[in-house]
């Protein structure tokens, strides 16, 4: 390496000063190890190496930064500085050897130099964490994605995990009520990540009352993403907010089939598939299923109160005996004791049942519209008007 840089400066040394210039500014990226030694100085070359000389440390110390930097980057740091000012990492590698009231001062003016630089970025989000700093890692990390769609893929999981965390919400809504151009993707991933659910129906909750941006499939699979993890209280809630539905007598949601569903499970979830499947439609949930087909047409979580409670399903047409088609209540809830599964067969024009919930450690039940065809017969299609469950 040594003789080749050797044959560079004999080689340049003919040159005209312009030229010198031109070649240091070339070289300050592809070759910086032959730029710092050209004249007059360039201050990006010695940047570069010194850059090159502490992220290798960060990585040596496995993403931390050092106490201070090596002696030879720090040197080379500071004569980038002295020839061109505007050198932000050169800035940071300086920082690195400061006192820490200096050093995050100095990463501040070498992150407001150029933002698009890692290091004085990457050292202020790991110091505004350490300081529980929310609000400050945000607009790093908003700055980081903004000029960098790469680094999504290593800063989302770590936006969902921080929602983790009650003190991400109020930032957090902050910022997302601008709608960012990483808000999807952030959504995405927190749905994905169990642990931060509860805070993101606060999170969604806090951004309505801050009139953020809407996204009805957003909302759609975070309601579904914390059924599914039963956070049944928080998916209520969130239901109740954002389907904006009037309290009624009934426990179930929509229980007249007069719209289709936006929430599901909150309101009527519908199964369908080649064999059999469910519909709203005109007022009606209707089923339909082939021959020795069937399974759950549709399911809803409905919260029970400790009452005793009146059911009522009523047919658009009678319904046969002989088709194996029921209503199930099952509780919800991962606890001991559950309460016994209720089957209610579902034939005639109309089937009525008294529901003694009164003594039932359960307060969240899934609710089946379920049944299967005859195997010896032609299938069935059935339209089912109402499902309405009371407070005696």
């Amino acid at each position: 390496m040594l003789k080749n840089i050797l044959i560079w400066i004999v080689a340049v040394s003919l040159s005209t000063l312009s030229g010198m210039v031109a070649l240091g500014a070339i070289a300050k990226k592809k070759a910086p190890e032959v730029a710092q030694f050209l004249v007059p100085k360039n201050g990006f070359a010695h940047e570069t190496i010194a850059v090159s000389l502490t992220k290798g440390m960060i990585a040596k110390n496995q993403g931390q930064f050092p106490d201070e930097p090596n002696s030879v980057s720090y040197d080379l740091a500071l004569q980038a500085f002295k020839s061109e000012p505007a050198t932000p990492e050169a800035i940071a590698v300086v920082a690195l050897a400061k006192d820490p009231s200096v050093r995050r001062s100095l990463m501040k003016k070498a992150f407001d130099l150029s933002r698009r630089q890692k290091l004085a970025t990457g050292w202020l989000v790991l110091d505004s964490g350490a300081r529980n700093d929310v609000t400050s890692v945000l607009e790093y990390y908003d700055t980081i994605l903004r000029i960098s769609s790469s680094s999504a893929d290593v800063i989302m999981p770590a936006l969902a995990n921080a929602l983790i965390n009650d003190n991400f919400i109020e930032p957090g809504a902050a910022m997302l009520s601008h709608n960012p151009p990483w808000a999807d993707s952030f959504w995405r991933y927190v749905i994905a990540t169990p642990k931060a659910l509860s805070n993101a129906a606060d999170l969604r909750l806090r951004l309505h009352e801050l009139d953020g941006p809407k996204d009805p499939n957003q909302d759609k699979a975070l309601i579904a993403a914390l059924a599914n993890n039963n956070l049944f209280h928080n998916a209520l809630k969130l239901y109740i907010l954002l389907s904006e539905s009037t309290k009624t007598p009934d426990l179930i949601q929509n229980h007249e089939f007069r719209s289709d569903s936006h929430y599901p499970p909150m309101d009527w979830k519908l199964f369908s598939n080649g064999e059999y499947g469910a519909s709203i439609d005109r007022g009606s949930l209707n089923l339909s299923a082939i021959r020795n087909s069937g399974g759950i047409f549709a399911r809803q979580l409905v919260m029970l109160p400790k009452k005793t409670l009146t059911l009522q399903v009523k047919f658009s047409q009678v319904v046969l005996p002989d088709n194996d088609l029921y209503l199930g209540l099952s509780c919800a809830e991962d606890i001991k004791n559950k309460p016994r599964n209720v089957r209610i067969a579902l034939a005639g024009d109309s089937v009525t049942r008294t529901i003694d919930n009164r003594e039932s450690l359960c307060d969240f039940y899934w609710l089946d519209i379920a049944g299967r065809s005859a195997d010896d017969g032609e299938g069935f299609d059935f339209a089912i008007a109402s499902v309405s469950l009371r407070s005696q």
